[in-house]
């Protein structure tokens, strides 16, 4: 990779990691046209894996006090399996398609949350389970759920570092399976480990600027803030996809 490129990747991954510093979500969405662009697709996901696996360490450390526990064990009971599984349909065949119908899923869920319906809505813990295990699979071949995570964790009513502290740690549990995958089916070659890790430390500085965001904006902002990125990434993956 050329010196561009190089710097392209990089302030893609300070601005979509600052965005996952205040959201939870961002890195994986923004990076990842980016990165097929400039890799491929069979280089691109795992190298988002590892990158967010990197910058969610830096977001959990600053939000380990909040973490909603219930809503992480159920979470991840569900997310585990199913993602090692999707993890191995990807190194298989990734379908294209699923990249538009994931961005089309996005949007709905966000305009649902604006209907009577779906302001009424209330997730318990224990659903999180279903939720874990959907957006595993979308995680197995995108690696990028965090959109689809969001209008739940949001209706279950968590906000500000609980919601960041939350999201961190699943994308900790979520990324650590797809990458044994991907090791054990030669998907982590000497680039996709260098610029990985590259983009994992712009993650780390992304995640203080983030904080720094999140701590000075309200409840509503915050919320809104979410929404607009989670509807921007639905919109993007439906047309870069």
């Amino acid at each position: 990779m050329d010196p561009l490129s190089i710097s392209i990747l990089i302030l893609a991954a300070l601005v979509g990691f600052t965005i996952a510093g205040v959201t939870g979500i961002g890195g994986g969405v923004i990076l990842i046209p980016f990165l097929i662009w400039l890799v491929g697709p069979k280089e691109a996901v795992p190298i988002v894996s590892m990158a967010a696996f990197l910058a969610a360490i830096s977001r959990l450390g600053l939000s380990w006090r909040q973490i909603c526990w219930p809503v992480v064990g159920w979470m991840a009971l569900g997310a585990i399996p199913f993602n090692a599984l999707a993890s191995y349909l990807f190194v298989l065949a990734p379908p294209a398609v699923l990249t538009r119908l994931l961005g089309v899923l996005i949007l709905s869920l966000v305009l649902y949350r604006h209907t009577p319906w779906g302001r009424t809505t209330s997730v318990s813990s224990r659903q999180f389970f279903f939720v874990g295990a959907g957006t595993s699979i979308i995680d197995g071949f995108l690696g990028a759920p965090g959109p689809v995570r969001a209008p739940f964790l949001l209706a279950y009513g968590l906000t500000g570092a609980a919601y960041v502290g939350t999201s961190a740690i699943m994308v900790l549990i979520g990324q650590l399976p797809k990458l044994a995958v991907y090791g054990t089916n030669e998907l982590l070659s000497s680039q996709v480990l260098v610029i990985g890790a590259l983009l994992g430390l712009v993650g780390f500085l992304g995640s203080y600027l983030g904080r720094w965001v999140a701590q000075r904006a309200s409840p509503r902002v915050f919320r809104l803030l979410i929404e607009t990125t989670v509807f921007g990434s639905g919109a993007l993956l439906i047309i870069l996809g």
